[in-house]
């Protein structure tokens, strides 16, 4: 008898061991087919993962993506490569994590390095079709996004309607604040935008507020808290350039938020409950320097044949991981800065960076952050030692810029994790949806623009691909509001209608 139960426990654990195995290795396929047609930028991602992982695969629950979808929001990175390795965190521990963001990564650098180096002669053909199919998948995630808000607004539905409403006034206030700029430039008006706030300064203000009226909701915190946002908001307007007193003001008025911010999380910790936040408070410091080493441990397996290669490589892998950590507010800003540290330092000449990388990478899916890293990796390597050494800092170029991005996130999403409980973050959890799907509405503009500009490059008339865009985008939502509609069916649709568009 002892030996037979031992044989089925045996037989449980690699049971067990198995089911985790294929969990992992379905989550790697997941990660590589998004990565693959993720064009858009991270924002545009979210909805297209979690229509992946959690509703059709079901791999982690609706509750555990929007937690890191929020730590992958506030944290420099790439964003999409933030939510992989988040999942695969919590579903194959460390491996699962490195596994997940190297396969989301992978796609879009990979094909940034196959362009630059193999198809040189062709490059103009081949963007040409790469920019005509990128017409077609952008109106199909533009109807992603409108799906990520018709959920938000169905799920939400149960709350009430005075919290409905609160709720749909947020989410057009973020889509307001956050889209100025191409709202304008769509209307073709050449206005400067008066507040145009990026991510970063959308999500800080929308925390302050979640933390500061959290705390109690009376008149006078409410009245605080307006004051204190439009303080915030005039004074970071268009009128700061006229008047630079404001722009002091601004700084005094971001201090004091963060300050009140940090107070009200202190306050939040406090009033918590013990049982399972201190029992997450003893393995919280162990875990983070352990996934810190891990993810260190991943930089230095890829950054290892540079170093061995490219007697210079190390100043490239020093940058690389530093701009990488202080690239916040999307593939825009990350350009300024790659722009500051490898161009205007004089490490990679204007005409590779703006004349084929920044067009190769914008083509192309995948985090504009990793295409953008590894391009300029493939032009130092390929003056310092020809194309061996081009693919080692290439290599190491793609190491870093993944291990960059889940080191801060992998800290911020264990908080979030260990104090899930904490009045302040149960707050910030039930607002995260609307707030994101405000910034999802601005993001959808943006694939708009971005259509039309694609459209001009490849001398289309607007009025076409304006019209493709847009009905190309409504016959996908329709179909993807029924049940158990095929996404890979519609990526395929749409990818060849853009190409029609060129070929007519």
């Amino acid at each position: 008898m002892e030996h037979i139960l031992a044989e089925a426990g045996r037989s449980g654990q690699m049971h067990r061991a198995y089911g985790a195995y294929e969990k992992l290795m379905r989550l790697s396929v997941s990660m590589f087919r998004i990565g693959a047609i993720g064009f858009g930028g991270g924002n545009a991602l979210i909805p297209v993962i979690e229509e992946e992982v959690v509703k059709n695969s079901r791999l982690v629950s609706k509750r555990d993506y929007d937690e890191d979808v929020l730590a992958a929001c506030i944290t420099p990175g790439a964003l999409p490569v933030e939510i992989a390795a988040g999942i695969g965190q919590r579903l194959g521990g460390y491996a699962g994590m490195l596994l997940a963001a190297a396969m989301m990564a992978l796609p879009g650098s990979f094909l940034v390095i196959l362009i630059l180096s193999v198809l040189r002669e062709g490059q103009g053909e081949v963007l040409m079709a790469i920019r005509s199919s990128s017409i077609g998948l952008g109106a199909f995630i533009i109807s992603l996004l409108f799906l990520y808000v018709i959920k938000t607004f169905r799920q939400l539905q149960g709350e009430g309607q005075k919290t409905l409403q609160v709720m749909g006034i947020v989410m057009t206030a973020v889509f307001l604040l956050s889209s100025e700029k191409n709202i304008y430039a769509l209307l073709g008006t050449g206005w400067q935008p008066v507040f145009g706030l990026s991510v970063i300064a959308v999500l800080g203000l929308s925390f302050f507020l979640i933390v500061f009226l959290s705390q109690a909701r009376t008149r006078r915190r409410y009245v605080s808290a307006i004051l204190l946002t439009a303080v915030f908001l005039l004074s970071g307007s268009g009128f700061a350039v006229r008047l630079p007193v404001l722009a002091q003001v601004h700084l005094v008025s971001v201090l004091l938020m963060s300050l009140l911010t940090v107070c009200g999380i202190f306050y939040s910790f406090h009033r918590a409950e013990a049982g399972d936040t201190e029992k997450g408070k003893q393995r919280l410091l162990a875990d983070i320097i352990q996934e810190m080493l891990a993810w260190l441990a991943f930089a230095l397996f890829f950054a290892l044949p540079a170093l061995l290669l490219v007697p210079d490589s190390l100043s490239y892998i020093g940058g690389g991981f530093l701009s990488s950590l202080f690239s916040f507010g999307g593939g825009d800003a990350y350009l300024t800065i790659a722009d500051g540290l490898f161009v205007q330092a004089g490490a990679l000449p204007d005409s590779d960076f703006y004349g084929q990388l920044v067009p190769i990478a914008n083509a192309l899916p995948g985090s504009i952050l990793c295409k953008i890293l590894t391009g300029i990796g493939y032009f130092e390597g390929m003056r310092a030692g020809g194309m061996l050494a081009a693919f080692a800092m290439a290599l190491a170029g793609f190491g870093i810029s993944v291990a960059a991005s889940g080191l801060i996130f992998g800290m911020v999403a264990r908080l979030l994790r260990t104090f899930h409980d904490v009045p302040v973050f149960r707050q910030v959890s039930f607002w995260v949806r609307p707030i994101i799907s405000g910034l999802l509405l601005n993001v959808a503009l943006s694939m708009l623009r971005t259509n039309l500009e694609a459209g001009l490059v490849l001398s289309l008339p607007q009025l076409p691909v304006l019209l493709l865009t847009l009905g190309l985008a409504g016959i996908c939502l329709l179909v993807l509001c029924r049940p158990r509609a095929s996404m890979a069916g519609l990526m395929i649709f749409s990818s060849v209608s853009g190409l029609a568009l060129m070929l007519i």
